[in-house]
């Protein structure tokens, strides 16, 4: 099934067809009748909006619920159809890019990872990303006509509005990188461009722990610390993309390492895997025991097993990075005062240990006269939560259904064969 966006006012009919969509998705299985109920529209009405969504194909018949408690009628039950259209979602991350065919629904059909290869500058990494953009299409046989979009997380400063890559820190020579308007020239397709964090807020908030939270925070944990902010169920994104950028809070007044943003004593200079790792390795020079880690310089995989045997040198930094995180955590709570703050990225794979920590230290910092239990989780929704907001980002663009202005919408027409 193929779909065409238009950008016009749309009628009270389209609206109401709006909202039908998102009672399905949200509530279904559901009944017309139950539908009829919510919005408060005639039945009848309801019935024949109902049947242009079939039609189109984003709405589909699952078979009859229970019978009513007088013993009428079974209701004919609806569901959301993922599978009307696909989407397309990419994360470029400083060490390896991810893209995914996903449905509607942001169930992932066909991923691929490939290395980002950083140092080769960004006229590189979006060629590479262009080649497997056209590779994924090619391999899952998807008519590309079925698909509505491509949803990129870019880590760094982004413009969204401008679909511009401003400054990634992380990534080398990535300055006003245009890649809206590059990707849809080279692969014709609409093109939407967030910040990595706030694209995993996104998901959080439309599939994970954040679904029912009004004000809450995502903390990116990684090479970069970052988040994403969502104030009374909006997404904050600043001026030019700027919101969110905890990493590059000056922590460290007498900090010497220097920051991938140009600047000393960052957050991301003190709590990230990268920092994490220097320090280990610098103290395990000192300690004269470099042979019996192996005579290498540690990875991250090999952190998690120490600290899980409570090697004491990583046991030390692991619980220091926690405390620098648990700081980070608490000026963001100070700022924002979120109901949820979900913690992402690398730093999860240490466990509940490390989270305690991090809650000890924000506990410590936060006010401590007040006694208050903050509510801070790891993310539930895995190593794909990037992809799974990118290509929501897709979904809430062209089809809105947030709104209710009757201006500048994105529309899904009609079906076209």
């Amino acid at each position: 099934m193929i779909y065409r966006k238009e950008n016009k006012n749309i009628s009270l009919k389209e609206i109401n067809k709006k909202n039908i969509l998102k009672i399905v998705m949200e509530m279904g299985p559901i009944s017309r009748i139950d539908i009829s109920r919510h919005l408060k529209i005639s039945r009848p009405t309801t019935s024949a909006y109902i049947g242009e969504l079939i039609k189109d194909g984003l709405v589909k018949e699952i078979g009859k619920g229970d019978s009513t408690p007088s013993g009428g009628k079974k209701a004919v039950l609806l569901q959301f159809n993922g599978r009307a259209g696909y989407i397309l979602g990419v994360m470029i991350g400083v060490k390896t890019i991810r893209i995914a065919l996903t449905d509607l629904g942001s169930n992932i059909i066909e991923i691929i990872k490939i290395p980002t290869e950083e140092w080769f500058g960004p006229d590189a990494v979006i060629d590479k990303l262009v080649k497997n953009l056209k590779k994924i299409i090619r391999t899952s046989k998807v008519n590309k006509e079925e698909i509505i979009g491509i949803g990129v997380g870019a880590t760094g400063l982004v413009d969204s509005k401008k679909g511009l890559v401003i400054f990634s820190p992380n990534l080398d020579g990535w300055n006003n990188i245009k890649l809206k308007e590059i990707v849809e020239e080279k692969i014709g397709l609409p093109t939407f461009i967030e910040n990595e964090c706030r694209v995993q807020a996104i998901a959080e908030k439309k599939y994970g722990l954040a679904k029912d939270v009004k004000n809450f925070v995502c903390v990116e944990t990684g090479t970069g610390i970052g988040t994403g902010v969502f104030i009374d169920n909006k997404l904050m994104t600043g001026d030019k993309g700027m919101a969110g950028e905890v990493g590059h809070i000056i922590t460290d007044l007498a900090g010497d390492r220097m920051c991938h943003c140009g600047n000393t004593g960052c957050l991301e200079t003190l709590c990230s895997t990268n920092s994490l790792i220097e320090d280990i390795m610098a103290d395990i020079r000192k300690s004269g025991k470099f042979v019996d880690y192996g005579g290498r310089k540690l990875k991250i995989d090999d952190l998690y097993r120490l600290y899980e045997h409570g090697d004491k040198i990583v046991t030390g930094n692991v619980e220091k990075n926690a405390e620098y995180l648990g700081i980070g955590i608490s000026n963001t709570i100070k700022m924002f005062n979120p109901e949820l703050i979900i913690i992402h990225g690398e730093i999860i794979k240490f466990g509940n240990k490390y989270l305690s920590k991090v809650g000890e230290s924000v506990s410590k910092k936060t006010f401590p006269k007040v006694k208050d239990n903050y509510n801070i989780q790891f993310s539930k929704l895995g190593e794909n939560v990037g992809l799974i907001g990118a290509t929501s980002i897709v979904f809430n663009s062209i089809f809105d259904l947030d709104s209710s202005s009757v201006a500048g919408h994105y529309i899904i027409k009609k079906k076209i064969s």
